[in-house]
C-alpha cells in the first residue's frame, strides 16, 4: 500500500523585531503601499482591489517583478484585529492558487516585548496536489520580508 501524502498543513516562523510593536503593527498594516517601495526587486505594484487594504473584506492585487516564481496573486484580508495586533487574510486566486495550493491562508500576530517585539506569521495551506511541495520557501520569503519591514520601521519612525 502507498504512503499517504498529507495535503494540509501549517508552517510558521517567529521572528526578532527591532521596531517597537506599535509602529511595526502600523506598517504591517500599510503593506499595499510599503512593499513595492521597500522590496521593489520583488514586489511591482500592491492595488487595493476591494476596500481600503486595511480593514476586512478588503482585497488586493499583488503583481511581482518579472522573473519571479509568482507573477501575480489576489489576497483578502479576513480579520483584524488592532488590539491583539492580529490579521488573517486569504490568497483567493493567482499563480499560486490552484496549480499549486486549494487553500493558503496566513496569520500575522505582533507580540510586544520590552526592546522590540516579535513577529510571528504562520500559513494554513492545503496543496492541489501530492506532488506540491511545502511552502518552505515562502517562510524563507517571510523572514526576509518581516526583517526589511523592520529595517525601514527603524529607519523611517524615529
Amino acid at each position: 500500500m502507498a504512503a499517504s501524502v498529507e495535503l494540509k498543513g501549517r508552517l510558521e516562523t517567529v521572528e526578532e523585531i527591532k521596531s517597537p510593536a506599535d509602529k511595526y503593527w502600523a506598517a504591517c498594516k500599510d503593506i499595499t503601499t510599503l512593499m513595492p517601495v521597500i522590496y521593489p526587486g520583488v514586489f511591482k505594484s500592491i492595488e487595493d482591489v476591494v476596500g481600503d487594504g486595511k480593514s476586512p473584506g478588503s482585497t488586493r492585487f499583488i503583481q511581482y517583478v518579472e522573473g519571479h516564481p509568482i507573477g501575480n496573486a489576489t489576497e483578502r484580508i479576513d480579520s483584524v484585529d488592532d488590539e491583539k495586533m492580529t490579521a488573517t487574510y486569504s490568497v483567493i486566486g493567482g499563480d499560486f492558487i490552484g496549480g499549486f495550493y486549494t487553500k493558503f491562508s496566513p496569520t500575522v500576530k505582533i507580540i510586544p516585548k520590552e526592546n522590540g517585539c516579535l513577529a510571528k506569521w504562520a500559513v494554513d495551506y492545503e496543496k492541489a496536489n501530492e506532488d506540491v511541495a511545502d511552502p518552505h520557501v515562502v517562510i524563507e520569503f517571510i523572514v526576509g520580508v518581516l526583517h526589511t519591514l523592520d529595517d525601514y520601521v527603524l529607519k523611517n519612525n524615529n
